[in-house]
């Protein structure tokens, strides 16, 4: 009994911790989108600019954090299509500090600010650290494209990782199971090598992805694909590397990207910026829920690992 019941205030004490930490870490990500509020906003009504941020591998759901909110592509169409329903909404900024991610992802997010590019709503992207790969391709659906000087960009391409772990389980005497409906069920397992045949498959869908990725870019920034192909093969640049091929239109930071966007929309140099925040009590709920109710830290780990190490095709910077 007392075994259970040491047990049971160990649950409830690890429990409380976990709160108190939820709790620091939203009122810490509260004070710093409020510093930023007070630097980049003013008054918050009138015609302005819309903020949206790609942060992180670009998925359609998204990985989040313990303590943080969900940052995948749905969310990201969310937050654009609450944008384009807004009057006071005439120009957007796209936020990206981004290695790229999955193709379908990647994708949806172009189309969505391609539809809203054709609808005259003026749609300026911004680089941070890194927009390779899926983060340039959803980039080039903007009117325009602000870059860092150091921005890695580019990686014009698609991948698929898959590792190959069979003979590491054959030294420590592992074997795999597997019973499957069609041959090529277990296509990219792991647990055994690649024949030429589903490599030949595997490619088909790799170029076809590829041929789509130099399509739109071609598409977004008004030149021929063959302008484009041949820096289409993988390579990374810096932004001013990129500025010199036109895969961006110019070297500046995230303010300039906004007196940019504020250019093109014809509105005064303190029109009003619209960051993407929830309210405080949502922040509070979404943190408490993913304490008590999206299952325990480990579990949420292991399930990141394991969505990384899945073989997916993908827009995406692998250095």
């Amino acid at each position: 009994m007392d075994r259970n019941r040491k047990l049971l205030i160990s649950i409830l004490a690890l429990l409380v911790l976990s709160a108190v930490i939820a709790i620091v870490d939203i009122s810490m990500n509260m004070q710093q989108k409020r510093s930023a509020a007070i630097s980049l906003r003013g008054p918050q009504f009138g015609p302005g600019v819309g903020i949206v941020r790609i942060e992180g591998p670009i998925q359609m759901a998204g990985a989040a954090s313990p303590f943080g909110g969900m940052r995948g592509a749905e969310s990201v169409i969310r937050r654009l299509d609450d944008l384009e329903r807004n009057s006071d909404i005439m120009a957007v900024v796209v936020r990206i500090n981004s290695p790229g991610g999955t193709v379908g992802a990647s994708q949806e997010i172009y189309e969505k600010l391609w539809k809203l590019r054709k609808n005259k709503i003026h749609l300026v992207a911004s680089m941070g650290e890194i927009a390779a790969s899926g983060g340039y391709y959803v980039a080039s659906a903007c009117d325009y494209i602000v870059a860092n000087h150091g921005t890695i960009t580019g990686s014009i391409g698609v991948i698929a990782v898959s590792p190959n772990i069979r003979r590491l389980f054959e030294k420590i005497g592992i074997d795999m199971n597997v019973i499957k409906s069609g041959r090529y069920k277990d296509i990219l397992s792991s647990f055994r090598d690649i024949n030429p045949e589903e490599r030949r498959m595997i490619q088909e869908i790799i170029d076809s992805s590829y041929r789509k990725f130099l399509k739109d870019v071609a598409k977004g920034r008004s030149m021929s694909e063959s302008d484009i192909a041949p820096i289409a093969d993988g390579r990374v640049l810096s932004g001013e590397a990129a500025l010199r091929y036109k895969l961006v239109d110019q070297l500046g930071t995230f303010e300039d990207a906004i007196d940019k966007a504020r250019q093109m929309a014809k509105l005064s140099e303190d029109a009003p910026v619209y960051e993407d925040a929830g309210s405080p009590f949502e922040q509070l709920m979404f943190g408490m829920k993913q304490v008590f109710g999206g299952g325990s830290v480990l579990e949420r780990n292991i399930r990141g690992l394991e969505d990384e190490g899945a073989a997916m095709i993908e827009y995406r910077y692998r250095p």
